[in-house]
């Protein structure tokens, strides 16, 4: 199955599930929500991983029942162990936890280090279980995708991999951590996570099932097939069942609870208290269908592939395609897909708000404690770092896929990680029912298993991965055996599981009660533990608020962590009023029933830990001595002496002058550069001074000039409109100092306001910078005038070059194609007497001497600006039949076949532009293809035709490509070839295209030929009626009088001797009237005359004399080197035909005999 078709189905899938997620959200969000026990006891199924899907299947063929445990149980804590679940739920309900990390710290006391603890043995024993998801999906990927059947699970690409983690980590973010709240219910999150259970249920029983239907057909004949099958029935023998079945079995059971999506599901995203019965009906019953094909499949697969080259894990999709079903497969992969996936999603969501909540946020709060982003916009920060929290455990579980992903099976680390979160479940579960169970005994637990699990289990693995060597493992540390973790303390031969939760469970469990009970719980330890043993509140334990503080401080605080709307909400519940009566209430003294509902606020934020250290922050739960208020207000004393220090320093080091005037207009503060910039007296300012006794001093020494401009002054200050309103002016000093001066108004107790502030700025410096600057735009405006009047006379000089080229290239072309025409001439006349080979070779020399003088007059032209293209609407056929026509002879000569393909696309170009092209492109074809054929059609492409010629010559290396446009440059083609031309061909292909504005491209294999094509553009524009030319048949010219006006000699008599070879009759003159003496009265059948006479006389102008003197009808010609248009345009102007030198013979005969038929007509009318 092609690998862009599973990627569609992926995203597609991937596509739905964003949808149901959108959907869920939006009933949320418009209250819609409704209870529905079968969606919550669906998102339970986030327990059925890759692990689940493929590596039951694997483990059944290895192990046999050995794939049950993991399934059994889950199934017994749930289906009957639900009650202990119920009461989880209740009591994290009461505390607002939002994980499990957050419940294990509400329960002791609220710790933020066992907390963290967890957190960090939770990303450790997960990050390989998450790295199992990755390498489920880049396998089954890789195996639907087109790998042999064979292909073992431990190769893994990691491209399928990085995007599913990445599209898994948006996802999470979009519908995960949307919120600060980590304990609003994500609704759409968990419909999706459901759809998905739903998935990869039907995805299971459907391959499952038609796997069991096609190999055995009924019941009876699976069991005849496994009881005949050589190793199956040893697989499934009850006795070979041993301690490691029922380990896994207790550690399933564990995790079930334990697992932070698990408690995540089924304790956070709980909204009513009765789904967990329900749950308990539902999820066992789900559990058994999901593995009801497991062994059917398992068996199948060992009897499609005895060889056992392929995976056991694979069978789920390999066996499909073996039978040639991709379609299953495909479902197979979508539900392997499913289960991954919906792992990683809540995982990634759990995890995350643990990192928050009891890694970073406490983190920040020590490091950073008066931080004001975190005081500010506390929710802002919260919601960054748990996105940034998913991006990085998703990167870190690319990283464990990449690293450890070739050497474990999908069970190994999936049971590896379960042992690891099992070394909650002690302080979790004796924390529900021990009231003596303390902080210190379940960190000492949870450490001891901790380590014993990394000792026993992880380290081992490692040397199973071959990154240590095993017989360290065997000897253990420095020798010492005891010390070995395959046999610690010398119990060997026990199997790795067992002795894993030996190791770890056991230590776990015995410190976790011995110390406890040797170690006296907090007082707040205690009042949680009756809390969550009880399920109420103790009375004798309830925290009290200091006088003075009110219900409107916690409301603050609340507020800037959850937001206004739903720390309204929550304290409108708390006083029983509504909204508009909450300010009212809020202004009651605070309690203990108040403080607790803030820490459940905040817990939903940032965790019960972090949350109580947030409050404790705000108040203080005990009342204030007097020592102790005496202590406060020094404190407080000395702190303002400090700010009013620091304020002080700072106003006196900054470069304004700084003065405060009360209401009454009287100094208040000032800073010495006020003294400095006024350049007022030493002493003469004191608190006091009015602003008139300032002015007066100042208008003494003539700063402010005549005429009332003191009273001017004082008046701007007092006019109400103005005293409230900030006002900046300047004023110029004697000594030239500008002086910005910057009043703003402060409150005060008077109507008419409290004052004022002065800033005083010398801005001297910005006055001198803003004359300079005009100064230099005065300059630079006389500078760009200059600048503009050389860049017109530059412009002229070089039009004036232009046209000087132009006139150059003109005459050059005619100078040059003169003495060529002429040779061209008498060697058809010869050709026409004498039929020899040398002759002929002697006229292809001459033919291709023309075609390189004709380039190189083409690339000047081109590169010069002469050509000006016309593009006009034409129907390509126009112009793919002629050129058929005529490469098709050209083409047969070199025995090669050349076909048009038919097109009648009408598209807008310049035709006589677009020809060139195509006929560079035939030309090179037939030059250098030696056997084969030749193509020229055209394809659409969007709103452009490429027009295209094919042909199976040599070919071009692709690096040498872009050379073949260059002037000059030929390839190391034959020395046949290379005489052929000067490599201009492709050089004005790519000049003609530029003018035109079409792409030019090509594609070319070494050995198969090449295909060079012009896009060109389509257009619905109508065509111009196409003039219908006739064509006459070839005819005798014996007899014809042709006139021949020449001013060449040489040309002159070659052109005399090719018209006699024809049997004409032929008159030459350099000038009309030398030709009108030579005809002697006779009227001449055809005029034939060069453009460029003597004496700057051209060949129209010598037609309008000899017209006139021998008839206006007469047909005539106009032969000419020079390509000017101005040259065509005056010719045809004339009525005259037009003919470029040098002439073929061919085309001249042609033309005389339509010159004659032209004059025929025009006599019989």
């Amino acid at each position: 199955m092609e690998s862009w078709f599973i990627l569609v189905a992926s995203m597609a899938y991937l596509l739905s599930l964003f949808a149901i997620a959108w959907y869920g959200d939006r009933t949320g969000d418009q209250g819609t929500e409704r209870r529905t026990p079968w969606l919550y006891a669906l998102s339970f199924g986030v327990y059925c991983t890759s692990w689940t899907f493929y590596g039951a299947v694997g483990r059944a063929a290895t192990g046999g029942f050995y794939f049950l445990p993991i399934y059994i149980g889950p199934i017994l804590m749930i289906g009957l162990g639900w009650p202990v679940l119920a009461r989880i739920v209740r009591v994290a309900k009461s505390e607002n936890v939002v994980s499990i990390s957050d419940f294990l710290s509400a329960r002791y006391g609220k710790s933020r280090s066992l907390a963290a603890l967890v957190t960090v043995a939770a990303v450790i024993g997960l990050l390989p279980y998450i790295a199992l998801q990755l390498k489920a999906i880049s396998v089954s990927f890789e195996i639907l995708a087109g790998a042999s059947l064979g292909t073992d699970l431990n190769q893994m690409p990691g491209g399928t991999a990085l995007m599913a983690a990445l599209l898994m980590a948006a996802f999470a973010i979009l519908f995960g951590v949307r919120s600060v709240s980590a304990n609003e219910h994500h609704r759409g999150l968990m419909m999706a996570i459901a759809a998905e259970s739903v998935v990869k249920l039907a995805a299971a029983l459907a391959v499952g099932g038609a796997i069991a239907y096609s190999v055995f057909g009924d019941p009876a004949t699976f069991f005849e097939a496994a009881a005949n099958h050589p190793g199956f029935l040893d697989l499934i023998r009850l006795d070979s069942i041993g301690a490691d079945w029922w380990v896994a079995c207790l550690l399933s059971a564990l995790a079930i609870l334990c697992l932070p999506r698990q408690f995540h599901v089924a304790v956070v995203e709980n909204t009513h208290g009765g789904d967990v019965r329900s749950s308990a009906k539902l999820f066992p019953a789900y559990l058994v269908a999901i593995n009801l094909f497991v062994l059917p499949v398992a068996l199948a697969g060992l009897m499609l592939f005895p060889d056992g080259t392929t995976n056991a894990d694979t069978f789920m999709v390999s066996i499909p395609l073996s039978q040639g079903w991709p379609w299953l497969a495909l479902a197979a992969f979508i539900g392997g897909l499913s289960a991954a996936t919906s792992m990683i999603l809540v995982e990634m969501v759990a995890l995350s708000t643990m990192i928050c909540n009891d890694v970073a946020v406490p983190l920040l709060m020590a490091l950073r404690p008066d931080d004001r982003r975190l005081r500010d916009d506390p929710a802002g920060i919260l919601l960054l770092i748990r996105r940034s929290a998913v991006i990085v455990l998703v990167l870190l579980s690319y990283g464990c896929y990449r690293l450890i992903g070739p050497a474990f099976p999908l069970a190994t680390i999936g049971m590896m990680s379960f042992t690891a979160v099992a070394q909650f479940a002690p302080a979790l579960l004796g924390g529900l029912i021990w009231s003596r169970a303390s902080r210190a005994g379940a960190f000492a637990g949870i450490c001891a298993g901790f380590l014993g699990w990394a000792y026993t289990m992880l380290l081992p693995s490692f040397a199973d991965a071959g990154w240590l060597a095993s017989s360290a493992l065997r000897e253990g540390p420095f020798g010492l055996t005891g010390l070995s973790p395959v046999a610690l303390a010398g119990i060997a031969g026990i199997d790795p599981l067992t002795n894993a939760a030996l190791w770890s469970l056991g230590p776990n469990i015995l410190l976790f009660v011995l110390v406890s009970l040797l170690t006296r719980p907090s007082t707040l330890e205690r009042q949680q533990a009756a809390r969550f043993i009880s399920l109420r509140r103790s009375a004798d334990g309830e925290a009290t608020g200091p006088r003075g503080a009110t219900l409107a401080d916690l409301h603050d605080l609340a507020v800037r962590y959850v937001g206004q709307a739903r720390a309204d909400a929550a304290f409108c519940r708390f006083t029983g009023v509504e909204d508009g009566d909450l300010p009212t209430a809020l202004l009651t003294r605070t309690d203990g029933e108040a403080i607790q509902l803030t820490e459940r606020l905040l817990a939903g934020a940032v965790g019960s830990a972090s949350a109580r250290v947030v409050v404790a922050g705000l108040l203080s739960d005990r009342r204030l001595s007097r020592t102790d208020a005496r202590s406060i207000i020094d404190e407080a004393s000395r702190a303002i002496l400090k700010q009013h220090e620091l304020l002080r320093a700072t106003v006196e080091n900054v470069p304004q002058g700084i003065a405060v005037f009360d209401e009454d207009w009287r100094v208040a503060t000032w800073n010495n550069q006020f003294l400095v910039l006024l350049d007022l007296p030493d002493g003469f300012v004191q608190v006091g001074t009015s602003l008139q006794e300032i002015v007066g001093l100042i208008a003494r020494r003539g700063e402010y000039g005549r005429n009332g401009e003191i009273e001017t002054l004082l008046e701007r200050r007092s006019d109400p409109r103005r005293r409230n309103k900030p006002d900046v002016y300047e004023r110029v000093r004697p000594d030239g100092t500008v002086l910005e001066i910057a009043t703003n108004p402060m409150p005060g107790p008077k109507p008419g306001g409290g004052g004022f502030v002065a800033v005083y700025t010398d801005v001297t410096e910005r006055h001198r910078a803003a004359a300079a600057l005009r100064e230099a735009n005065e300059t630079l405006e006389r500078r760009i005038a200059e600048r503009t009047h050389a860049l017109s006379e530059a412009k002229a000089e070089a039009e004036r070059a232009n046209r000087g080229k132009t006139r150059f290239l003109a005459a050059a072309s005619h100078d040059l194609l003169q003495p060529l025409h002429a040779a061209r001439l008498f060697l058809s006349a010869l050709a026409e007497r004498n039929g020899d080979s040398a002759i002929r070779q002697i006229d292809t020399s001459l033919r291709s001497v023309e075609q390189i003088l004709g380039d190189l007059l083409d690339v000047s032209k081109i590169d010069s600006g002469v050509v000006k293209p016309n593009p006009v609407p034409m129907r390509i056929e126009d112009l793919l039949k002629p050129l058929g026509e005529e490469f098709t002879v050209l083409a047969s000569r070199h025995g090669l076949a050349l076909r048009v393909v038919e097109c009648s696309a009408i598209v807008h170009s310049d035709p006589t532009l677009l020809r060139r092209i195509l006929q560079n492109y035939l030309a090179n074809a037939v030059r250098y293809t030696r056997t084969g054929r030749i193509l020229l059609g055209c394809r659409r492409r969007g709103n452009f035709l490429s027009i295209e010629v094919w042909d199976t010559g040599p070919g071009i290396p692709e690096h040498k490509v872009p050379e073949i446009f260059m002037e000059f440059r030929q390839l190391d083609n034959d020395a046949d070839d290379r005489g052929k031309g000067l490599g201009l061909g492709l050089a004005i292909v790519e000049r003609l295209a530029g003018i035109l504005g079409h792409t030019v491209q090509v594609r070319s294999k070494v050995g198969r030929g090449s295909a060079f094509s012009v896009l060109v553009p389509l257009t619905d524009e109508p065509v111009a009626a196409r003039a219908v030319v006739v064509r006459p048949r070839g005819r005798d010219l014996s007899g014809v009088l042709v006139l021949c006006l020449e001013n060449e000699p040489a040309i002159a008599r070659a052109t005399e001797d090719l018209l006699s070879s024809w049997s004409c009759r032929v008159v030459t003159a350099a000038a009309p009237d030398l030709a009108l003496a030579k005809l002697g009265g006779r009227t001449p059948d055809v005029i034939l005359t060069d453009y460029h006479l003597d004496r700057s006389l051209t060949g129209v102008e010598a037609l309008a004399t000899l017209r006139a003197a021998l008839g206006s009808d007469l047909p005539a010609a106009v032969v000419t080197a020079d390509r000017d248009a101005a040259v065509r345009e005056d010719i045809e102007a004339a009525g005259c035909r037009l003919l470029y030198k040098p002439v073929r013979p061919g085309a001249l005969r042609a033309l005389l005999g339509q010159l004659l038929a032209e004059g025929q007509r025009l006599a019989g009318d």
